[in-house]
C-alpha cells in the first residue's frame, strides 16, 4: 500500500465521487433523461410473471448482464418502494457499476505500470480517467463499463502471459457485450508458444459454452438470436447510417419479445452492400494480423488491441454514445502528451452534442448528427493511424502527430462555434413553433407598437414570451400573490411608467383584467384558448 498510495488516493476519491453521485445525480441534467435503466426495468418486469431473459424471451444482450440485472432487481424488491418507481433497482444497479468502475481503474493502472515501467505516469493517467465525465455518466445509463472491465482484464492477463485467465476474461466479456473479444487477436499474437495459444482459445471457448449451456438447453433460439442481433440490425449513428439517410437512434427490433425471429430485425432499408463491406474489412484486418512484427513488445499488444477496437467501431452498423467508454482508456494508455487530452475531450464533447443536444433539443437538425458522426469518425481514423504506427513501427514524427491533433482541434472548435450559432437559431425557431403562446406572439408582433408595454401575471409566461418579444415591447410581470406588496400598486406604476400602449395578456379570469376593466376601456381584444390579450385605452 505504501508503494501504491498515490493510486490509492485516486481510487478512493474517484469511487467516493461516483458513489455519492449515484445518490444525488440524474443523467441528463435539465435537458432530459439519459439512461437505459427504465428500459432495463421494463424488461425485468416480465420476471414478475414468471418469464426470464433468454429462457422465455429474447434480449439484445448476451446472458451475463441481463442475469446480473435480474439478481439486482429481485434484491431491490425486498426493499419497500420509494415514491419514485424503480428507485432501489436503479440505485443498486448504479452501485454495482461503481464497483465495476473501481475494477476498471485498478486494471487500467496495472496496465499502465506494465507499459510505462513507473508508477508516476500510470497514476497521472488514472487521474485523467477519474476526471472524465463520460465514464461517470455511464454509471447511470448503461452497462458498457462492465464490458470494458473484461476487455481490460483480457489485456492485462495477456501482458502477464496468463493465457487461461486472458481467455476466460475475453469469454465472459463476449457473453456480456460481444466487443471484448477484440482482445483475442493481440493475445494470440503475443502468446507465441503453441500451448499458450491453445490454452487461450480453449479457455475462451469453454467459458462461452459454460455461460451459454443453460440457455442452449432451455431455449437456444432466444440465445442465438440475441447473439445475432447486432449483425442483423439496421444502421444508426454511423457513416453507414448517413449513407442510408437514417438520422435517428438504434432500435433493437420487433415488439414481440417472445418471438425469437423478431430479435434485432432491421428497422429501415439499407442501400449498402454489407457482404462487400464485411469482406473488405476482414481482408484488411487479415493483412494487419499477418504482418511480421515483434509481438513480444507489450506496447504493441495494447496498441493492436486498441486498433482492433477502433476498426470494429468503424465497421459496426451502429454506434451509441455509451460505446465511447470502451475507447477512452486506450487513448489514455497510448497517446502521449496533451494529444490524449485533446482527443478524449473532443470525443466526449462530440458525444454530448450527439446526445442529448441532437436527440433531445434539435432532433430535426440532421446536419448536427451528420457533423458529430463525421468528426467522431475522423478522430477514430487518426487514432487508428497512431495505434498502427506504434504496432508496425511507422516512422512518423511526434511533431507530425502533434500538428495533426492541433489542426483537428482547431477545426472542431471552429465548426463547433459555427454549429452553436446555427443550432441556437434552429433551437429558437423550434421553440417558437412549439410555444403555447405562439398566436399571442404573432399578434403582438403584428399589432403592438414598438415600445408598447405587455403585462403578464406569472413567471413562466414572462420567460416564454421574453426571447421572442424583448426587442419590440417592454414585458412587465405583475404577480397577484398575497405575500407580495399590493399588486394594484405595482400595476399602476407599470402603467404610469409606460412609454406606449399597454397590453395585458393573462387568463380571462385574472383579477388584473377585472381591475383594468373598472378603470380603462378596451381598444382591441384577442381570445387564445383560456387566455385573453387586450389593449387598454390608458392615458
Amino acid at each position: 500500500m505504501r508503494r501504491h498510495r498515490e493510486f490509492a488516493l485516486v481510487l478512493i476519491l474517484a469511487m467516493a465521487l461516483r458513489a455519492m453521485a449515484v445518490l444525488v445525480f440524474r443523467p441528463g441534467g435539465y435537458l432530459g433523461e439519459m439512461s437505459d435503466f427504465g428500459y432495463y426495468r421494463l424488461l425485468l418486469s416480465m420476471t414478475n410473471q414468471g418469464y426470464y431473459p433468454l429462457v422465455h424471451f429474447w434480449t439484445e444482450y448476451p446472458p451475463v448482464f441481463p442475469w446480473l440485472m435480474l439478481g439486482l432487481y429481485r434484491l431491490s424488491l425486498l426493499i419497500p418502494p420509494w415514491v419514485e418507481p424503480g428507485t432501489w433497482f436503479y440505485l443498486l444497479l448504479s452501485t454495482a457499476l461503481v464497483v465495476v468502475e473501481a475494477g476498471n481503474l485498478i486494471v487500467l493502472y496495472a496496465i499502465g505500470r506494465r507499459l510505462y515501467g513507473n508508477d508516476e505516469r500510470a497514476v497521472r493517467m488514472c487521474w485523467i480517467y477519474a476526471a472524465l465525465l463520460i465514464p461517470i455518466v455511464i454509471l447511470f445509463g448503461g452497462f458498457d463499463g462492465l464490458a470494458l472491465l473484461f476487455l481490460l482484464l483480457a489485456v492485462l492477463f495477456t501482458l502477464d502471459r496468463r493465457p487461461i485467465a486472458a481467455g476466460a476474461a475475453a469469454g465472459v466479456g463476449f457473453m456480456t457485450k460481444l466487443v471484448p473479444i477484440a482482445a483475442l487477436p493481440a493475445a494470440f499474437l503475443h502468446l507465441s508458444r503453441l500451448s499458450q495459444r491453445a490454452k487461450l482459445l480453449i479457455a475462451t471457448t469453454l467459458v462461452v459454452l459454460l455461460i451459454a449451456a443453460p440457455f442452449l438447453a432451455t431455449g437456444p433460439d432466444y440465445l442465438l438470436q440475441s447473439l445475432k442481433s447486432p449483425v442483423i440490425r439496421s444502421t444508426w449513428e454511423t457513416v453507414w447510417a448517413l449513407i442510408d439517410g437514417y438520422y435517428s437512434y438504434g432500435v433493437a427490433g420487433g415488439v414481440d419479445r417472445f418471438d425469437p425471429q423478431m430479435a434485432g430485425g432491421a428497422q429501415h432499408p439499407t442501400r449498402l452492400p454489407w457482404l462487400v463491406i464485411t469482406t473488405a474489412f476482414c481482408l484488411f484486418y487479415l493483412y494487419l494480423f499477418t504482418r511480421r512484427v515483434d509481438w513480444s513488445d507489450k506496447r504493441r499488444v495494447v496498441a493492436f488491441t486498441a486498433l482492433t477496437q477502433n476498426l470494429l467501431t468503424l465497421y459496426f452498423k451502429g454506434y451509441s454514445p455509451q460505446f465511447l467508454v470502451m475507447l477512452l482508456p486506450f487513448v489514455l494508455l497510448l497517446i502521449p502528451g496533451w494529444r490524449k487530452i485533446a482527443y478524449v475531450l473532443l470525443l466526449s464533447a462530440v458525444n454530448l452534442v450527439e446526445y442529448p443536444v441532437y436527440f433531445v433539443l434539435l432532433p430535426d437538425q440532421h446536419w448536427l448528427l451528420a457533423g458529430t458522426v463525421l468528426i467522431r469518425t475522423v478522430i477514430l481514423l487518426i487514432l487508428s493511424g497512431e495505434y498502427a504506427a506504434q504496432v508496425y513501427g511507422w516512422r512518423v514524427s511526434e511533431r507530425a502527430w502533434t500538428r495533426l491533433a492541433a489542426g483537428v482541434t482547431v477545426v472542431v472548435i471552429v465548426l463547433g462555434l459555427v454549429g452553436a450559432v446555427a443550432g441556437l437559431q434552429a433551437y429558437t425557431q423550434g421553440r417558437y413553433e412549439a410555444s403555447p403562446h405562439r398566436l399571442a406572439i404573432d399578434t403582438l408582433k403584428a399589432q403592438a407598437e414598438s415600445g408598447a408595454t405587455v403585462v403578464v401575471d406569472d413567471q413562466t409566461t414572462y420567460e416564454q414570451l421574453y426571447p421572442f418579444l424583448r426587442t419590440r415591447v417592454n414585458l412587465a410581470e405583475v404577480e397577484t400573490f398575497d405575500y407580495l406588496p399590493p399588486w394594484e400598486t405595482r400595476l399602476a406604476d407599470v402603467i404610469a411608467g409606460s412609454s406606449g400602449p399597454v397590453w395585458v395578456y393573462t387568463p380571462a379570469e385574472s383579477p388584473i383584467q377585472a381591475w383594468m376593466a373598472t378603470r380603462y376601456g378596451p381598444l382591441v381584444t384577442f381570445e387564445f384558448d383560456s387566455r385573453r390579450l387586450i389593449q387598454w385605452d390608458t392615458p
